[in-house]
Formats: structure tokens, sequence, C-alpha cells
């Protein structure tokens, strides 16, 4: 680069107020700091439920309205506990006791999906006949 290292700002001294609970990213409208409080495990601790695949009822709580399996960032639950959840959701999925798939949103439609033939209200005119190869006749004679 065309600078020297001298002329850069320390790392820890870049960006005014990162860090500060009083301004930046977390504060609020009056600056007032923004708490959020740590999350954690529902799975760990005491009288925690245990993750079982026959416990349906726990096991949809972590999974999304369109039956995907909901991240830990979201559900706070720890990595170890996650992936004892996904083996839970997915033996209640393969003992048919939880769907794969939920169907509750309407189909979308794609961009290349066009109406079918004959619903243009006063152009129905039946069936294509200039593209049918019925009426096509070998004309080269020879």
């Amino acid at each position: 680069m065309a600078f020297d290292r001298e002329q850069r700002e320390p790392r820890g001294d870049r960006g005014e107020g990162r860090g500060d609970r009083g301004e930046g990213r977390g504060a609020g409208a009056g600056g007032a700091p923004f708490f959020r409080r740590k999350k954690t495990c529902p799975f760990s601790g005491d009288n925690a439920p245990k993750i079982d695949w026959k416990d349906v009822k726990m096991l949809t709580r972590y999974i999304s309205e369109r039956g995907k399996i909901m991240p830990s960032r979201i559900t706070a639950v720890s990595a170890a506990k996650q992936r004892e959840l996904a083996i839970a959701i997915k033996r209640a999925r393969f003992m048919a006791l939880m769907p794969y798939v939920r169907d509750e949103l309407p189909p979308q439609r794609s961009f290349g999906d066009r109406p079918e033939r004959g619903s243009y209200g006063d152009r129905d005119r039946g069936p294509r006949t200039d593209r049918s190869f019925s009426s096509f006749e070998n004309t080269k004679e020879g």
C-alpha cells in the first residue's frame, strides 16, 4: 500500500462508540443503553427436559412453520444439544410422528407460469390447429 503503518489508527481506537453500551448500534432513541439478556440453553441445567423423539409437542417448538429445524442462534440451544435435538426431530419424522414439510402456505406461482389455453374469456377459440401434425402432408414429390 502507499501509506505507512504509523499513519493508520490503532485497531482499538477505530469506530467511536462501538464497544460502548450507550452509543452505536444497541442504543435506543433516547441514548439509553440496550440491555440484552444472555440466552441460556433450555436443555441444560436443573429440571431441564430430556430430548426424546417421542415427545412431539416439545419438538414442534423447534421447527418453523414450513417444517425446517430452527437454528440454535434463534432458539438458544447449545451446540451439543442442537445436534441431539436434530437427531430426535429426524427420528420423529422417520417414525411418521412429525411431517417432513408443511404446506400451510398457498403454492407460489413461478415466474414462467402462464394460464391454460382457453382461459382468456372472449378469446376462447379452442385448440390450435395450425401446429398440429395431423394436417401435415408430404408435399415433396419424388
